[in-house]
């Protein structure tokens, strides 16, 4: 079992922990252009998720602290999803287990498909993703790589036996 997280719904008092990801070429290496981002487009990306309804960002807690987070965008045919570790809790499983906390909370709401957009060198996160049966759909361009996966709407209750 891996480590145990939490998911919140981001607030405005998480944009320093944001901002902190966000600085760190570590974090935004596969992210976008890959270059980190400054504090003041940090604060407007923060604003933009808060009051856009089709935009959901959760902050990633073990033990009340913050450790990661996931994305949920809504787009025309599917929410597409990402995620960020704090690099100090690298190596540790928190991907897996963010992935999988983030995927039980979309289920939740109702969203079934999905889709990731994987630069194809950050191999670690595409190892998470096809274990959380994700599945490599098409190539954008140089090296992004889209992946997607369906859920059932509702969770398929487990068989007895």
């Amino acid at each position: 079992m891996g480590p145990s997280l939490v998911l919140t719904a981001m607030t405005k008092a998480d944009a320093e922990f944001v901002a902190r990801l966000a600085a760190d070429e570590r974090v935004t290496a596969y992210i976008g252009d890959g270059h980190t981002w400054s504090h003041e487009y940090t604060a407007q990306r923060v604003d933009h998720a808060l009051l856009n309804a089709g935009i959901c960002w959760y902050i990633a807690r073990r033990q009340n602290s913050p450790v990661g987070l996931f994305t949920a965008t809504e787009r025309p045919a599917a929410t597409e999803i990402g995620y960020w570790i704090d690099p100090e809790f690298w190596g540790q499983g928190l991907a897996k287990s963010l992935v999988g906390e983030g995927l039980a909370t979309l289920q939740a709401e109702g969203r079934s498909a999905l889709i990731a957009r994987v630069d194809s060198a950050n191999i670690a996160s595409l190892k998470v993703l096809k274990r959380h049966g994700f599945i490599a759909q098409a190539k954008e361009g140089p090296g992004l790589i889209t992946l997607t996966r369906a859920m059932p709407a509702e969770p398929i209750p487990a068989s007895g036996g």
